[in-house]
This record gives C-alpha cells, sequence and structure tokens, in this order.
C-alpha cells in the first residue's frame, strides 16, 4: 500500500538556487513541497573563494529577503559592486555605469553559487511543510493520474505538480516530452580565480574580443584584489590558454584586459566547460512546470542566468498562491499557462539579445567594429539610454511579482 505521507502538493526534483528558492516560497504560502536532488546537502564554502560565482540583481536580492534568505549569507563572502566597465580591446568603445546614475547603493553582488545554496537549504530546514532530501537522484518519472510519480532508490513519491528545476539536461523536462534542444554558442567558458596589482574598486568589468567576451568579477577580501573570471573564447583558443602554466596564462590574461587592474596572477585551478544555449519549447504541461536552466540556458556574457531563474521561480511562487486563493487546483492548466505566458517571452528576449551582443563583438569587418564602437559611445554619453540599458540588464525590484517588491 503506499506511503500517503510521501505525498506533497509539489514536488521539485532539482535542489540548486532556483529551485531553492521556489520550495521557500511555496511552502511560505502553505503548500506542502519536497524538493529532491541528487547532490549531497549544500554545505557553506570556506576558506578561500570556490570557482562558481553569481551575479545577483537588485530584484533577485529582494527576492532573497523576501524569503528570509538574504540575512543568512555571511557578508564577509558577499561582494557588492558599484560600477561597470564594458569595452571594445580592439576599438575605442566604452560604457561605464555606476551606483549613483542608478539611483542605488550598488548594481549588484556577487556571491558563491555553494554559498547561497547552502542558505537556501539551511532556511528549508525551518519550514514544517518542506522536506529537502540529498543525494537523491530521480529514476523515472511517471504520471499518476492527475499528477506525478517519481521513484528514486526504493523510495516513491507522489505530488499533484511537478517542477523541473534540474538543469540543462533535465529529466523532468523529457518526461514531458518538452523539446529544448542545444544550441552550440561557438564558445567554451574558462572560469579561474585570480588576484591583480590594482584593487578592483568594487568595479565589474568586461572586455570584448573577437574570440569572445572576458569579464572580470570583484571577489570580497583580500584587499579589494581578487577577481573571479569568466573567458569565454572560441574551442582552440580556450585549448591554448588550458595548456599554458600560471605564469603564461597570468600574462595572457593581463594583456588581454590592457592590464585594466594592472598585472594578473591565477590563484586557482582553471576549469573550463562547454557554452550551450536551450530554450524549452513551452514551459509547462499538465501538471508540470520548468524553471531555471531546465527551461532556459543563455550565454554568459552578462551573467544574467540566476537572476532569470529566481524570477521564474517568483512567478511561478505567485502564480500558484493565485490559484490557491481561488480555490483551484494547484496544477491548474490556466495557472499554469499564464505562468507561461509571463516569462518565456522576457528570457527569449534576453537571449536573443546575448546572442546578438555576442555577434556583433566577435565580428571582424571595420564597418561592424565602427558601428558597435560608436553605440558604446553613444550609451556612454546618453544618460536615458544608459539608464534603460541598466534597467534591462541589472533587474531591477519594480521586475518583481507584486508580492514580492520591497
Amino acid at each position: 500500500m503506499e506511503n500517503q505521507s510521501l505525498h506533497t502538493d509539489i514536488l521539485i526534483v532539482g535542489g540548486g538556487m532556483a529551485g531553492g528558492l521556489l520550495a521557500l516560497l511555496l511552502a511560505d504560502q502553505g503548500f506542502s513541497v519536497r524538493v529532491l536532488d541528487a547532490g549531497p546537502a549544500p554545505a557553506r564554502p570556506s576558506g578561500e573563494s570556490a570557482p562558481r560565482v553569481s551575479t545577483l540583481s537588485e530584484a533577485s536580492h529582494w527576492l532573497l529577503r523576501h524569503a528570509g534568505v538574504w540575512d543568512r549569507l555571511d557578508p564577509e563572502r558577499v561582494q557588492a559592486y558599484a560600477s561597470m566597465q564594458v569595452w571594445d580591446r580592439d576599438g575605442t568603445g566604452e560604457v561605464r555605469f555606476s551606483a549613483a546614475d542608478a539611483g542605488a547603493d550598488c548594481l549588484g553582488w556577487l556571491l558563491e553559487n555553494d554559498h547561497l545554496t547552502a542558505a537556501l537549504f539551511e532556511a528549508a530546514g525551518e519550514r514544517d511543510t518542506l522536506a529537502w532530501h540529498g543525494d537523491t537522484p530521480v529514476d523515472d518519472l511517471t504520471r499518476d493520474g492527475d499528477g506525478w510519480r517519481v521513484t528514486a532508490g526504493d523510495q516513491t513519491f507522489t505530488a499533484d505538480l511537478l517542477v523541473g528545476a534540474d538543469g540543462a539536461r533535465s529529466r523532468v523536462r523529457d518526461a514531458a516530452g518538452i523539446p529544448a534542444p542545444a544550441r552550440d554558442s561557438g564558445h567554451r567558458a574558462l572560469v579561474a580565480t585570480i588576484e591583480t596589482d590594482q584593487p578592483h574598486g568594487g568595479c565589474a568589468r568586461q572586455v570584448f574580443m573577437d574570440s569572445g567576451p572576458l569579464a572580470l568579477l570583484p571577489l570580497f577580501g583580500h584587499d579589494g584584489r581578487r577577481c573571479s573570471i569568466v573567458w569565454s573564447a572560441w574551442p582552440q583558443r580556450s585549448d591554448e590558454l588550458m595548456a599554458l602554466d600560471d605564469d603564461a596564462f597570468g600574462a595572457a590574461l593581463s594583456q588581454a584586459t590592457g592590464e585594466a587592474l594592472g598585472a594578473a596572477r591565477v590563484v586557482s585551478r582553471r576549469a573550463v566547460f562547454p557554452i550551450e544555449e536551450r530554450h524549452a519549447s513551452r514551459y509547462q504541461a499538465r501538471a508540470l512546470a520548468l524553471v531555471g536552466d531546465a527551461a532556459h540556458v543563455i550565454h554568459p556574457l552578462a551573467g544574467q542566468g540566476i537572476n532569470l531563474g529566481l524570477l521564474d521561480a517568483a512567478v511561478l511562487a505567485e502564480e500558484l498562491g493565485r490559484a490557491r486563493a481561488a480555490g483551484l487546483p494547484v496544477a491548474h492548466a490556466t495557472i499554469l499557462a499564464r505562468y507561461e505566458r509571463r516569462r518565456r517571452a522576457d528570457n527569449l528576449l534576453m537571449q536573443n539579445a546575448m546572442r546578438g551582443f555576442k555577434l556583433l563583438f566577435e565580428r571582424p569587418e571595420p564597418a561592424v567594429r565602427w558601428l558597435r564602437n560608436t553605440g558604446l559611445g553613444l550609451v556612454n554619453r546618453l544618460a536615458p539610454a544608459r539608464h534603460a540599458f541598466m534597467h534591462r540588464a541589472l533587474g531591477r525590484a519594480g521586475d518583481l511579482p507584486r508580492n514580492a517588491r520591497p
């Protein structure tokens, strides 16, 4: 006989940042929620910074405050940045943004992915209607009447609504038969932690080259001389960079940035991974929804992937709360369709914008180079254009669902 204690209103597969936030927002509305994650229980990083970091927007900051997670973060491991500098290495185009331009104290925050997921996990432990299962890879997903049945090892879980928050190669998305073909961006991303002669000054920097963009993201501690880099480049170029010893890599990095922060030295292992783009043809099916990378994967050149995923979680939670207030089933088709309508177009717009930026900056023709440098110069000189760009790229609190706005 089925163990009824393993039935919940909502079952979330994937305990990353988007899945974790969604679980908290739903539990706070009174839903019974279960999270199944293939990895171990998240643990806070200690010592040196972890290699994978995320850029959080103002909207993401307020969402995490709303869920009671932001105050759990160690302020010593969160780096605010108050300015941005973007330039073309082979041209004269440059644009600078500042917190003062945006009427804010800072433009965003950098923190380690592991730090945030650990804070989400700790907060989940204080919700009575939320259970989080680590080391629980899913074996099978099948429809069960109006809901879903999921098996993981010798355990069986059922739910009225299944949510896929399980990444780019989502098992949940595949089980629903939702296409999301991979599109090779032509780039690989090389990540590492570096130390520079000059302090970063709380400025996030990005330089565009024909071979791809290089981001220098300010990190906490070490007198402001540590940055996380995301160097997107063609496969041949990334192979060349990975083959260099640390001294030669530091020299190549310093040259690529025009020594924007003086000489650079790598202080961590380097890692490289392919950059694929995906966009699910639908974000929902019968009794099923997708959030985060399970629904969309964009080029990391603007660091917006996690912010889009957290907004997915917030909007889905708001729509499910709307269903509850109206006395509708949690997986009501109209509610799920409204979630898809609110999020898919915005995510597609951002994905296409990032693809356009990449193509624009890797074209070597003189006319294209003139166009992009002229465009950067105009954005830098015209305050309205600069403000519009910042609002779209950084995510202001006005982008949030109404019930999560400050």
